[in-house]
């Protein structure tokens, strides 16, 4: 008997997350497992670019050598968010805390997720190690999941000819001639007037890739150059589950078109408000965490809203969701658990996805 006791204390301290819990008393001498039923978390991730607008140093020569008035006059950097994503996540609702005996169910057959909560009933061990490494991959994926560019000191594309010149005019000259020498290079490749032909379709695709990379890099010391660096930003939403409250409304962040994410606080951008609506058949859990040890295994019946992220005028998203905090928790029949079945459940909700017998 000490050693099942001692098994069970074990799994309780593998099982339940670190935070503020509540003291819980267990019997002693007697083996239990505890688990928590799933509290939902909106990770809601920012897209936007980041545009850079660079003067190119010739850019008073661009049409005396090239006959272009179509260049960049003003340098400038501005951000323009994009798009925003969202997904649910699930941690353990440490209110909503239950304690199982070993009686009429096997504690050994209760599949939890590493946060404590319920992915399933007498799985099998590659099934349930599945569902559980997919959650853990979704929550390092909120870590991992990154977008920034960088730049990068560009050396100027001319040769030792140009860059030794004697004036800004006279490089300005030698840039433009080599721009001319690869149009007519690549003018007699295409029309087979050269004197060594490549040897086959691939050699000439990539000259020509090369080719015009070059006169890109030799263009935009003329008409200036545009850069647009790609960013992601990531922000953890959690619903509340206060008894009466139909809406909730906050500001995630604001976003500034010259200094792109800024905080919430800050005026200096316009607020990207998140509008998270209560059906009204949903409500809040009335369930309260079992203290006393039971012989029934609960689930969760999670409750829906729908969840709007605006910006200015822009509705950026507009989706319903289930959170699993605004739900209540229902006891599985014991006749059905007494046929031994296997039963998976949502480790985002907490909600039955499938019982086979």
């Amino acid at each position: 008997m000490k050693r099942i006791t001692c098994w069970a204390l074990t799994l309780l301290l593998c099982c339940a997350p670190f935070g503020k819990v509540k003291a819980l008393v267990l019997p002693e001498e007697e083996p239990v497992l505890v688990y928590y039923m799933p509290q939902t978390e909106l990770l809601l991730t920012a897209e936007y670019d980041e545009v850079v607008t660079e003067i190119g140093p010739f850019y008073q020569y661009s049409e005396r050598f090239l006959g272009t008035k179509d260049v960049v006059t003003k340098a400038e950097r501005l951000f323009v968010l994009t798009g925003m994503k969202f997904r649910p996540m699930a941690c353990a609702d440490t209110t909503r805390t239950f304690i199982l005996q070993d009686k009429n169910i096997k504690l050994q057959w209760v599949n939890l997720s590493p946060h404590g909560t319920l992915v399933g009933y007498n799985l099998p061990a590659e099934q349930s190690t599945k569902r559980t490494s997919s959650a853990r991959h979704r929550d390092n994926d909120k870590q991992q999941e990154s977008s920034i560019g960088t730049e990068t000191t560009r050396l100027m594309p001319l040769l030792e000819e140009q860059l030794m010149a004697s004036s800004t005019a006279k490089m300005a000259e030698g840039a433009a001639k080599q721009i001319y020498r690869i149009r007519e290079t690549r003018l007699n490749l295409l029309a087979g007037e050269v004197d060594k032909a490549p040897v086959d379709g691939n050699a000439i695709k990539l000259m020509l890739q090369e080719l015009d990379k070059r006169e890109q890099e030799l263009t935009a010391l003329f008409v200036g150059r545009r850069t647009v660096i790609h960013h992601k930003h990531h922000v953890t939403f959690t619903p509340k589950n206060t008894s009466g409250q139909k809406k909730e409304e906050s500001i995630l962040f604001r976003f500034s078109k010259y200094y792109g994410i800024v905080a919430a606080d800050d005026l200096s951008g316009e607020p990207v408000n998140l509008q998270l609506t209560k059906n009204t058949h949903s409500q809040r859990h009335t369930d309260k965490p079992s203290q006393k040890p039971g012989t029934s295994l609960y689930y969760n019946l999670p409750g829906s809203g729908n969840l709007i992220v605006t910006y200015g005028d822009n509705e950026m998203i507009n989706h319903p969701v289930d959170i699993a905090q605004w739900g209540v928790s229902v006891p599985l029949n014991a006749a059905l658990i007494a046929s031994s079945p296997r039963i998976t459940f949502n480790p985002l909700t907490g909600a039955i996805v499938s019982i086979e017998r």
